[in-house]
Formats: structure tokens, sequence, C-alpha cells
């Protein structure tokens, strides 16, 4: 069977490269060390808040604590390994939006990253990384042309469902030297983009092995009708099922037109456990997990714990029985449904407006099993809340609450250890 796949980065034995070593730490450390003094817009403000606790932050303000966020990815790390099904993870940079962050997925052992758009990809290349998909399809004359030109940055793949597309890639890819590789997506229930029939994957799979400028990489296709089902058995049926559908236009691919899949990239954080036991598979694309969210708290079998939260501060307390806080709509999202608080506090979100959040004392406050963590670092309130308090809130969604975010602050052990710009925030093209 034939790969096409070039040597630009070099390949490991299954035709794969990541970084390792000296090459990962270099990388790196050249992406983050004082990067916080490069926020020129927020640099003395963080020279003062640096090594303090996050009561000296000025809110709303996005913080991540540290010691979670790792640990959720030691988790991924370590359940793929355990699973002994060969998949990788190649998680989506779209959650985070900050090269700091994919750098320290890298070092735990991830394949590489997937972004959204080709400005969040170039947002990634920039910070140093050295793998990319852009799991999306990528249309028009200018965003083609930084396309091509980023495939001589970092190593390149883009999902693609039409021959026109692959056409218009190859054409300004080879005029600018680049090799852009060409991941097919296939519809497999998500009702989005994707080819539809197995003889649409086959031609352009062959289009692309012949085309200059572009080489086939291989098949995606995310099940992401599933990722929220409530029901465990029914979620995994429903994933093996969409899986079932991927796996069979690899193997037309290799079959009619005698490539290998070098990728095979499906699942979020809801069906990674899934996907992770899946032969056949080589990627899985979740995001969410490092962080968590409302939504996925509340999603059987997860199991993740909430490192992500935006930090509020009680503004006003008119009633006894009510707190306004100075976070709202433009802070953090709630497409999802209503945000939430930490159990120990004592109160429940009762309404969110764009600049302000309502708190209401409450015997039964919302409480999911990922929240512990956070509750017992953050949430142990020596007397009743007042004005000036700082709280922690979780959103319903996190992607779309860090892109409302400039900077993220970095924090362990109750502390401020470093401040991260949100590069990707805002590259929607």
């Amino acid at each position: 069977m034939e790969t096409s796949a070039p040597g630009f980065f070099g390949n490991s034995g299954n035709g794969r490269k990541w970084m390792e070593g000296d090459e990962l730490t270099m990388a790196r450390k050249d992406c983050c060390s004082g990067y916080s003094e490069n926020i020129s817009e927020y640099s003395e403000y963080i020279k003062e808040v640096i090594g303090q606790p996050i009561s000296e932050l000025e809110t709303p303000a996005l913080m991540v604590d540290l010691d979670i966020m790792e640990a959720n990815m030691e988790k991924m790390m370590a359940f793929l390994k355990k699973s002994g099904a060969g998949v990788g993870i190649r998680p989506h940079a779209k959650t985070h939006k900050t090269p700091q962050i994919a750098l320290a997925q890298m070092a735990k052992g991830a394949l590489g990253i997937c972004c959204a758009k080709v400005g969040e990809a170039e947002a990634m290349a920039e910070g140093g990384l050295p793998d990319i998909l852009i799991a999306n399809q990528v249309v028009g004359h200018r965003k083609i042309k930084r396309l091509a030109a980023l495939s001589k940055k970092t190593n390149l793949k883009v999902a693609v469902d039409t021959k026109e597309n692959l056409q218009d890639i190859s054409r300004e890819s080879a005029k600018q030297g680049g090799k852009v590789g060409i991941v097919i997506e296939v519809e497999v229930g998500n009702k989005r983009g994707g080819v539809r029939t197995v003889e649409e994957a086959v031609e352009i799979a062959k289009l692309a092995s012949t085309l200059p400028g572009v080489w086939y990489a291989g098949v995606m296709g995310y099940e992401g009708f599933a990722v929220f089902m409530p029901d465990f058995e029914a979620r995994k049926a429903a994933a093996n099922g969409a899986y079932d559908i991927l796996l069979s236009f690899r193997d037309a691919i290799e079959e009619k037109a005698g490539l290998d899949s070098e990728i095979v990239s499906a699942a979020g954080t809801g069906t990674f456990q899934f996907a992770g036991r899946r032969q056949g598979l080589t990627d899985i694309e979740a995001g969410s997990f490092i962080f968590m969210d409302v939504r996925y708290g509340d999603t059987a079998g997860v199991g993740f714990r909430h490192s992500l939260a935006v930090v509020a501060t009680i503004t006003s307390h008119p009633e006894p029985d009510l707190y306004i806080c100075d976070a709202g709509l433009k802070s953090m999202s709630r497409e999802f449904g209503i945000i939430s608080t930490l159990p120990s506090y004592g109160v429940k979100v009762s309404n969110m407006s764009e600049e302000h959040v309502s708190l209401r004392p409450s015997d039964n406050p919302h409480q999911l099993p990922g929240f512990k963590e956070l509750n017992d670092k953050y949430a142990k309130p020596a007397k009743p809340l007042g004005i000036g308090d700082k709280v922690l809130l979780i959103p319903s969604h996190c992607c779309t609450t860090v892109n409302l975010h400039d900077i993220i602050y970095a924090v362990r052990n109750g502390k401020i250890e470093d401040v991260w710009k949100v590069t990707g925030r805002g590259r929607f093209v």
C-alpha cells in the first residue's frame, strides 16, 4: 500500500511524527518563557499579580488550576495507554486557543493538535506547534493562500469534502511550494460537512495522491450528535455506529485507491472512552476534557475534573438573599444552560445578564463530581459572603468562554504562577 506523507518532519514507525525530548523542550521554552511580559497592554498589572493569590485579581478574570488541568491531561494519556487499541490524541485547540497549553499537551504525549480555522492554526504555528489538523473545510482564495503558506511552517493537514476544494488547495500550495495533507471528512451522522458516499471519498483520495502540493493523509468523522447523550449505553452505541461508518470509508479507500490512511480521526470529550478502545482509529479530537464545563460535568461517564473558572467579585448585596457579581454574558457563555458556582459557597446562580450574575442562598447548591478539587481549594469562606469577596463561576461551555478573554491566569496552589495570552482568540477566519 502507498502512503504519500511528506518527509518534512520525518516519520516515526507508523508514518507519524511528533516532537520529543530536547526538540519539544526548546519549543515549549521559546513559546512560554517570559510570555506574560509580552502582553504589553497588561504588563505592569501582570508584574504585580504574579505570585499573588487569586483574591488580587481584577475581575472578571479567567483562571485555570494547573494541577487539575495537568491531571486531566495525564488521565487521558493513561487511559489511552491502558486501552491498548493504539489510539492517540490530537486535542482540539479551539478549547483553549493558547500555545502554552497545546505544547504542554504534546509534552504529555499528544500527537499534534486540531484547530477550527486557519487563523487559529496560524496562532498555534506561531507558538511552535509542529503538527496541526484544521478539522474544517477551508474555502476562499485568501484563506487558501494562508493555508498554503502555513504548510511551509508546520506539518499541516486540512479537512476536505469536495474535489473542487481539493483542486483549489493543490493549485495554491503547489504555486507556493507548500505541501498540505488532505483529510477527507466523512458524514457519520452529525448532519454537517463531509462526503456522503464512498465513491466521493475514493475519488477525492485518488486525486489527492496525484495532485501537486498535497498528499492524502486520511479520514475523519465527528460524532458530535452523540457526545451529550445522557444515557451512557445509548451514547456508546451511537458513537460506535459512527466509527463503523468512518472505518468502512477508510477500508474502501484502501481497497479501491490503494492508499493507506495515516489518520483516522474522530471523537470528542463525551465519546473519548469509546473511541479510545476502538481498533482502527488513530486520533481522538477531544478538547474540553482539560477544562470541563457544566454541560460535560452533567454528562455521565466523562469523569474529568473542573479546572477552569471565571473569578468574579461580589459588588453588591442589596437584599439579605441576593448577591451581585461583576461577571456576565460578556465574560462567560451560557448557550448550554445556566452557569454554576461551587457548592461550598452555599449559593446558586439565579440570573445572568451582560455584566452581572445574581446569586441567591441555597441549601441545595449545584454539585457535580468534577467540582470537588476546585471546591476544596477555593470555596471555603470563613464567613458569609460579602461585598468584595471573590467567587469562582463555572461556565456552561468552556470553549466559547475562553474566546471571550484576552488572557488566562495560570494558578497553582492558589497563587498566580503565570499569565497566558489567548493567542487564538477572535481568529474566526
